[in-house]
């Protein structure tokens, strides 16, 4: 890990053009993210197949936390490639005017934004039930437990759309987001639950997909 030194990754967006992410290593929480935008540092010569762009950075005064911290530019619409006479970007990282990290990446064939990859979670202790218990009317529940990789996710389950052909089995997806900020790598068990109330269909079994492609499928009882 290189200190002020930007990872670049390139992908290109639905018009043609290219999105440009920066992610850049700093030596504590007291960095933030300034104006990302097209130029070349003063003094400094770039080759006309170049794209250069700078990475402004903000280090404010005060306490902070003494642990590497990552800071995120975006740049948009950008016109690169062979057809615009680009065949590279090289990004500065800039403070205060000065130049004080750059990288470089090779502008390649890339057809797509990149998808994020699913999020494997462990699950378990999955209970579905049906209250028919007086004074009504009936209602329907499902928990379970979902182990997160790190606190900074939030998880909720969510009625798959389409349904499928039998009318009492339930499809519910488990939905895993990603939070911003960073979050120290302990597995975190997340309560989830699905409601409806009062019940719409008096359902025989439930079927929870996961992220990943796996599935639980579980009976559901009746409380009386």
């Amino acid at each position: 890990m290189q200190l002020f030194q930007p990872s670049l990754l390139l992908s290109i967006e639905p018009g043609g053009q290219y999105l440009l992410d920066a992610v850049t290593i700093t030596p504590n929480s007291s960095y933030s993210a300034g104006r990302a935008s097209l130029g070349v540092p003063p003094n400094v010569r770039i080759s006309s197949e170049t794209y250069s762009v700078l990475l402004n950075l903000h280090a404010r005064r005060g306490k902070a936390l003494q642990v590497p911290t990552p800071v995120h530019h975006h740049l948009r619409n950008l016109d690169l490639g062979p057809g615009h006479g680009k065949t590279s970007v090289l990004a500065f990282a800039m403070l205060q005017g000065h130049v004080i990290g750059s990288a470089s990446i090779t502008i390649g064939p890339v057809r797509e934004c990149p998808q994020p990859s699913p999020v494997i979670v462990d699950t378990r202790d999955w209970y579905a039930w049906l209250d028919k218990s007086p004074p009504g009317p009936p209602s329907f529940h499902v928990t379970g437990l979902v182990y997160a990789p790190t606190p900074g996710y939030d998880a909720r389950l969510v009625p798959a759309v389409p349904q499928g052909i039998n009318p009492v089995e339930l499809i519910l997806d488990l939905q895993v987001t990603p939070r911003t900020g960073l979050w120290p790598q302990v597995v975190t068990p997340l309560a989830v639950c699905y409601e409806q109330c009062p019940a719409r269909v008096e359902y025989k079994g439930v079927l929870v997909r996961e992220p990943d492609g796996d599935a639980m499928h579980f009976e559901v009882e009746h409380v009386r």
